[in-house]
């Protein structure tokens, strides 16, 4: 999900802003969303971009049938900016489905002024409108990523009450790369057991604290995170193939400390696996040794990693590893109500 913005400016007259029309807008907004965001659009996005062209010639039976498409959903919740009769401006809402505990979140996406209208102040009246949208649902939170160099919309963003969070990069390796050797640190590798969860969670708890945006995007800190209900392993399932965990030790010793884990989420029909990394630099080797085990088991696969920009220990890893950085996103919040739970305020 991409946001751009713009300095405000005099916004014309002539302009209206209005909700999305899924029965019209479809077409043009997917043309105005490829425009602005080409130079960065990853896989997600171009397939997304697919999938709102095949929304909209299937037509209004196809709009309903979508309804639960969340895509669709969050493009109807959200807002465009009419001038002359030519869609030039948009904003996507979505429900972050936080865990409860975490607070009531929105997801501000999308946010895209056609290069020929911009400057004129149309990003800051459909945030502003978005905004005024989720504080009337009651929500706690707002929150967006941003480009790290788009320092204009972080600017912006600040100005309207945002918060940065932290940087986080995405790293992909792509599946022709040869796996790597087998792990030189004697680290004791296995799956997590559930009774661990307590040893996982302080472990996030002091390389991804809430106060710097928690384990990633859409990922608050969060107990739930750590020990989820059974429904909740049904729906990741379903949503993501599953999440195996995988951590490292020392040794084989029941009381041994955890020294670092690995998410790995294959997905049904992802094309990649993405995998996220808990570890503290002064243990970055069993980081590694999770790392490198991991490739090799799935040798023929091409990954992902989103990790903080600020780490510069698993950083060097990642490119030993022949990862490659493809983009860093600022992730920002603004909180909306004094019962905005993040920092455990609630």
């Amino acid at each position: 999900m991409r946001t751009e913005t713009s300095s405000s400016g005099t916004v014309s007259p002539t302009g209206k802003l209005r909700p999305v029309n899924l029965r019209t807008d479809l077409a043009p907004l997917a043309d105005l969303i490829e425009l602005v965001f080409a130079p960065t659009m990853d896989d997600s996005g171009r397939a997304a971009i697919r999938d709102m062209r095949a929304m909209s010639r299937a037509g209004i039976g196809g709009v309903l049938l979508t309804r639960l498409n969340e895509l669709a959903m969050g493009i109807s919740m959200g807002f465009v900016w009419v001038e002359h009769g030519q869609l030039v401006g948009n904003v996507s809402l979505y429900p972050a489905r936080w865990p409860r505990s975490a607070g009531d979140a929105w997801i501000i996406a999308n946010v895209a002024v056609h290069p020929d209208y911009q400057h004129r102040g149309i990003a800051r009246r459909l945030l502003d409108h978005s905004i005024k949208a989720i504080r009337e649902k009651g929500s706690t939170d707002a929150i967006l990523q941003v480009d790290s160099d788009n320092e204009r919309a972080i600017t912006i963003y600040e100005r309207m009450g945002f918060i940065r969070e932290r940087a986080f990069t995405s790293w992909g390796r792509s599946s022709l790369v040869n796996p790597p050797p087998p792990p030189e640190t004697e680290a004791f590798i296995t799956r997590r057991r559930p009774s661990e969860w307590q040893a996982e969670y302080a472990l996030a708890q002091r390389v991804r604290p809430a106060e710097r945006g928690g384990v990633g995007w859409l990922k608050p800190l969060d107990e739930s995170l750590f020990r989820p209900s059974l429904w909740q392993q049904v729906v990741d399932w379903f949503t993501r193939g599953g999440l195996e965990r995988m951590v490292a030790r020392a040794d084989s010793a029941p009381e041994s400390e955890l020294l670092a884990s690995l998410w790995i989420e294959t997905g049904l029909a992802a094309l990649r696996i993405r995998m996220n990394l808990l570890v503290a630099p002064e243990h970055v080797q069993y980081g590694a040794a999770l790392l490198e085990t991991t490739l090799r088991r799935f040798r023929s696969s091409a990954f992902i990693v989103e990790h903080p920009e600020d780490d510069e220990v698993v950083d060097a890893l990642l490119r030993r590893l022949r990862f490659r950085p493809h983009r860093t996103v600022w992730h920002m919040r603004l909180p909306l109500s004094p019962e905005s739970s993040l920092y455990g305020t609630h």
